[in-house]
Order: C-alpha cells, then structure tokens, then sequence
C-alpha cells in the first residue's frame, strides 16, 4: 500500500514540529508545577504562558481559561460546573438545557447521563436541512426553567457554521429578560471544530463558556481549554488540589500545556493565510468532482450556503457506495477519509447530524467526510478525485 495521504484534518490535525519542541523542551523537565522550588516554578511558567497564549488567542482575560485533559472533559465540565453552581444557589428549582442535535457526543452524551440521573431536563434544538441551527428553533427551546443553551460553533461532520452572534444575543436578552433572583442563564459554545480556520471570539458572540482541544490545531492530543467567563455561575464537579483556580482539579500536564500555547501562537499568526488558501483548495476539489462525478451529492450543497461552511470540510455522497465501505477501500488505496465523526464512528454510531439533514435512507448510507490541513495539496485532492472516480 502507498504511503497514505491524510485527508482527515477534523479528527486530528498532525503534530507540529514547533509544537513537538516546546513540548520536549518541557517533558524532561523534574517537579510539580504546584510546587514552589525552583523546578516547579518553571513548569509553573511554561504553564502560566501557555494560558496567556490560549487567552490571546480568544481574546479574553488569562484568568478565564483553564486546561482540561481534551475538549471531551471541557464540554462535560462546562455543563456539569454550571449545573452544579444552579443547583446551590436554586435546590428546589427543576432545570433544563436547550442542547442543539448537531452536538458533539461528548456534550450530547453528558447531557443524557444528567437528564437519566433526575438533575436536569433536556429540550433538543433540531438542525434544518442546511445543518444550520436557527435562532427561532433556540427561541421555541429556551424555557422558563433552561439555564444552558448548548449549541456549537461549527458541526465537525457537515462543517456548517452556526449563527452563534444571533444565539447569543438571544440568551442575553433572555438573561435581562428574567428578573435578579431568577434562574441564571449561559451560552456553552464548542468550538472545537471551528478555532482551526475561524476568528473565535467568545466576547463578541456572548459565548459565557467555551471549549477547545489541542489537537485540532497542531497541537498534542490529550489537552483542551475551557473558557469561563468571570460572570458564569460554575462550580466544579470533582474536589481535588485546588489546581487551575480551583476549578480543574489534578496535577497539570505541563508539557501538553506548553505545546498547547504554542500551537495557538502559530494558529494566529498563520490562520487567515491558511484559511484563504483552504478555500481554494475545496473549491477546486468540489469543482472537480462535479465535473468527474457528476452524480456525486455534496451535504449540504454548497452553492446553497457556501459562505456558512468551513472551509476545509467537504462531506460527499457517493451513488453506488455507502460511506463505511468507500472509507475502507479508500484506506486500502492509501486515502485517510473519515465516514463522520471519529467519536461516532469508533461506536459504530452515524453522526447524528446527518438524520436531520437525509431522509432515513440516505443517512443509513452515509457518506465520507474530507478535511483537508496545511499538508493538503490541490495534487492530493486530485488524486482522491481519480480514486473516487474509481470506486
């Protein structure tokens, strides 16, 4: 088999040299960053720059962002740590989250789990056949008892950008709508998918907590963010150290920290380039599968809602092929695709997504998603077009 070519960026991006640097220059580092000797100052240090350079990023204040093991805990802390604040301050108030039903497994998953244990009710924001989540469906959702609206900056299967400006003006006004005493109110915003390629600005779009991952970014896996703002009611769900302000608890990975704030150092000086260039790039690739395949069904279709898609996500159908026998034959031609979500497809689950946007049929068959990064070359994506011809 030739040597594969990667086209499977939303799952994991590689590792960047610079990145691997920072975090080798650390790893061999003694101490505990907790510890105040001379060893665990510096680890402290590598630490405290790292969160400077995740907080720049964003935008917000350093205090704010807090490190987590992956996008996975920061999504189930964010709802839980919410949750949890609601409940001290209102014990005898039932309470709901309005949670979109294009969600990410780990919030999606989480938030079941609370709903089966009697802590919350869950009200689910359907997607339009777009997978865009609109503001009159998170309007019809909110109710008098919700204190979370969950809904996620940009799908990791479809690569459609939602109106989270829109939504969060909307949970604002419902926050002033409500009287001093009520039930509080936030914003949880993955945006995981969307960091790589978009100007992610928690304050400009009312995102009250935000997540992130490393590994999305060129940075290690095992390592996310999460963002909380100052006013945000959050206490955290685990006891322990003390560690992150008292909101993560256990000792700090320090060196998957380090590479973290490196890749978001790189990530803003190199993202509106990269971002341009990805858009030629899936241009030139849809344009060429129309003409080749002309059969071939994009999801959604592109010309419909172009400027409402990442640029480095194409999910295509194909006719004669489900999307898990076109991923596997295009793995043995030496084609890294993904069938959807990787945590949905190591569960042998179908992105949820797609029944919202496919009649039944068409989601059962699925399709494959091609996310391309700063190795993808428009060479690559010819390729893949001449083996997809293929199969």
């Amino acid at each position: 088999m030739p040597d594969s070519i990667y086209l499977d960026f939303a799952a994991s991006t590689p590792l960047d040299s610079r990145v691997k640097l920072a975090m080798e220059a650390t790893l061999g580092l003694p101490g505990n960053p907790s510890s105040i000797h001379g060893p665990g100052r510096v680890l402290r240090s590598a630490i405290d720059r790292a969160r400077a350079s995740v907080a720049r990023l964003l935008g917000v204040p350093e205090e704010e962002i807090i490190f987590t093991s992956g996008a996975t805990e920061a999504n189930t802390l964010a709802l839980q740590g919410v949750i949890r604040a609601v409940k001290k301050s209102h014990p005898d108030k039932p309470v709901s989250i309005a949670i979109s039903g294009i969600e990410h497994a780990s919030l999606m998953e989480c938030a079941r789990l609370m709903e089966v244990d009697g802590e919350v009710s869950i009200n689910i924001i359907l997607a339009d056949k777009n997978g865009i989540v609109t503001a009159d469906a998170v309007v019809d959702a909110i109710k008098e008892n919700t204190v979370i609206v969950a809904v996620m900056w940009a799908n990791n299967v479809l690569g459609t950008i939602q109106p989270v400006a829109e939504i969060g003006r909307l949970v604002e006004a419902e926050r002033a709508r409500r009287n001093a005493g009520g039930l509080p109110i936030v914003f949880v915003c993955d945006a995981v998918q969307a960091i790589r390629t978009e100007a992610v600005h928690p304050t400009e779009v009312g995102a009250d907590l935000l997540t992130l991952s490393a590994h999305k970014i060129y940075g290690p896996k095992g390592v996310g963010a999460l963002r909380i703002a100052g006013s945000a009611p959050f206490l955290p769900p685990v006891g322990g150290g003390g560690q992150e302000g008292g909101r993560r608890h256990g000792t700090e990975n320090a060196a998957g920290i380090a590479g973290f704030g490196v890749a978001a150092d790189i990530l803003l000086v190199e993202r509106e380039a990269e971002r341009t260039r990805t858009a030629n790039l899936k241009q030139n690739f849809i344009d060429k599968l129309r003409k080749q395949i002309p059969s071939v069904r994009l999801v959604p279709e592109t010309s419909e809602i172009f400027a409402s898609l990442l640029p480095g996500i194409v999910f295509i159908r194909l006719p004669k092929i489900s999307g898990d026998e076109a991923v596997l034959r295009l793995d043995v031609a030496g084609f890294a695709v993904s069938a959807g979500s990787a945590c949905d497809t190591g569960a042998r689950r179908s992105p949820r997504v797609l029944a919202q946007v496919l009649d039944e049929q068409a989601a059962l068959r699925g399709g494959i998603r091609v996310s391309f990064g700063r190795s993808t070359t428009d060479e690559n994506l010819e390729m893949l077009t001449e083996e997809l011809v293929k199969i």
